[in-house]
């Protein structure tokens, strides 16, 4: 699990060899220690993105999460430090949200089939595709009671294991709470996969060895744009920035990203990092009735 402190993005120019085109190149340094040292990773990257471009090697940008490749370009609001170390991080995302990235605590997602979600939950989606919506409201669906069984019985099926069960808007999270789970392990992977977690988002916690959850609402549930900076921030763009967090707090009132369910599992146990990590994702994450 690596956030770096600074980042520096350097620019240039390549010719397309079979078009003769030329085109932009920008590309991210980082470093912990210092802005010269992540200034001298970023012309280093460019330099080698450039020589590909000679040799006619076109560069796969937008990789999945576009993090495949280099730590989480993210600003670090908040660190958790536990007995081994740094154990968690509380980070922004691209978009806006607060992310809640632990070293060792297993959160796993999963997500019904879009068709089943209502439209507030589907974003553009929902305007073509109303979904089906229970005969009474209140009722959960088929689909919904389904799959929680199914998550039930996987977890009945895991030895000595122990889960925080949520509802979210897309379904349902994990929080594993009956001990620390190496991300890059074999183990972890392989629980992951049993609930059926994204195999993306199973990737991406091997290849950032953290696991991810998001603690704050997505912009467009509460009718808002995204954040209109990444990190770091461009100075000319502070004050918007500044402005846009103001309004995506006010938006958050009365919103939450999941809520508890039950414990699921063969065991009741509960790690000492993991109550840690449950009182501040629950604490953040289950703050209102209303889902987003």
């Amino acid at each position: 699990m690596y956030f770096p402190r600074y980042w520096h993005l350097s620019s240039s120019e390549a010719t397309n060899p079979e078009s003769g085109a030329q085109l932009p190149l920008n590309v991210w340094g980082w470093d912990d220690n210092s802005e010269e040292a992540a200034k001298q990773l970023s012309e280093k990257r460019l330099a080698r993105v450039v020589e590909r471009f000679k040799k006619g090697i076109q560069p796969q940008w937008n990789s999945w999460y576009e993090y495949e490749d280099r730590p989480l370009r993210e600003e670090r609001i908040e660190e958790i430090s536990g007995e081994s170390g740094l154990s968690a991080v509380v980070t922004r995302a691209k978009s806006g949200p607060l992310i809640l990235n632990t070293a060792g605590i297993m959160f796993v997602d999963i997500d019904l089939p879009e068709f089943y979600l209502q439209p507030s939950a589907r974003g553009c989606l929902g305007l073509l595709f109303p979904g089906k919506k229970p005969e009474n409201p209140g009722q959960k669906s088929t689909h919904y009671t389904v799959t929680l069984a199914k998550i039930e019985k996987a977890a009945s099926l895991q030895p000595d294991f122990a889960a925080r069960c949520y509802e979210t808007p897309n379904g349902f999270r994990l929080l594993v709470t009956d001990k620390v789970y190496d991300p890059k392990r074999g183990v972890s992977k392989n629980i992951l996969q049993s609930f059926g977690a994204d195999p993306l988002f199973t990737r991406l916690c091997e290849k950032q060895s953290c696991y991810r959850a998001r603690l704050t609402a997505k912009p467009w549930r509460i009718g808002m744009k995204a954040a209109p900076a990444n990190w770091p921030v461009p100075d000319k763009l502070i004050a918007k920035h500044t402005r846009w967090l103001q309004s995506y707090a006010k938006a958050c009132v009365g919103t939450g990203a999941c809520r508890f369910l039950k414990t699921i599992g063969t065991s009741n146990q509960v790690c000492d990092e993991a109550q840690v990590i449950i009182k501040i994702h629950d604490g953040l994450a289950c703050t209102g009735d209303k889902l987003a």
